[in-house]
């Protein structure tokens, strides 16, 4: 046995070197079957989650809006516009036809999500109308208190407006400014305000 080792030890080097490269490849194979399985799961409680809330604020009503956490209500009213949307044979004139606190609660919605990142991860990843409406919702909404540091991060990010131009260090002094200003809890009571004012008309 040493002897046949010693004679054909280029062959026992071999044997371990695909050993360990197969050990290798179940660990692959197996971290990207988790990772698949994750993935799947996400999906799902993602339309667990979006069929929940199109069936809860389908229909709105003084009661419901009452009893409504505001960030819940804030998504429910967005999924609800968004299950339209993917139905509708153009999107984009369902959401132009939609009641304007319908696509500012859609838009807003939206932003706060992305704004998680930063405000300009918003502006580097949405084009109109999303970000003009974000700035007609703060208004409506009344949250003045970040609607300026919106508004000159909309400026640089407007292909429309040639007397501003993207500045990268400017950008990141407004994202700060952004995000030592923003307060999610503050900024969901004033939408529910919002949608509570529309619903009573």
């Amino acid at each position: 046995m040493i002897a046949s080792i010693t004679q054909f030890w280029y062959l026992w080097l071999v044997l371990v070197v695909l050993v360990v490269a197969l050990v290798l490849v179940m660990r692959k194979a197996s971290a990207a079957m988790k990772k698949r399985s994750e993935r799947i799961e996400k999906e799902r409680e993602f339309a667990e989650r979006f069929k929940y809330l199109v069936n809860k604020y389908s229909s709105l009503d003084s009661a419901l809006i009452e009893s409504s956490e505001p960030s819940e209500l804030a998504e429910g009213v967005t999924a609800v516009l968004q299950y339209k949307l993917e139905k509708s044979v153009n999107p984009d004139e369902e959401y132009k036809n939609a009641e304007q606190w319908k696509r500012e609660v859609y838009a807003l919605y939206y932003f706060s999500e992305d704004c998680q990142q930063s405000l300009s991860y918003f502006f580097r990843n949405n084009g109109e109308p999303l970000p003009s409406v974000v700035l007609e919702g703060l208004k409506s909404i009344g949250y003045d208190k970040i609607y300026s540091t919106v508004a000159q991060m909309y400026s640089m990010y407007d292909e429309n407006n040639e007397n501003v131009s993207l500045d990268k260090n400017r950008a990141e002094e407004l994202d700060v400014k952004f995000r030592n200003s923003y307060d999610s809890k503050m900024f969901f009571e004033l939408i529910k305000n919002y949608i509570v004012e529309n619903c009573k008309q």
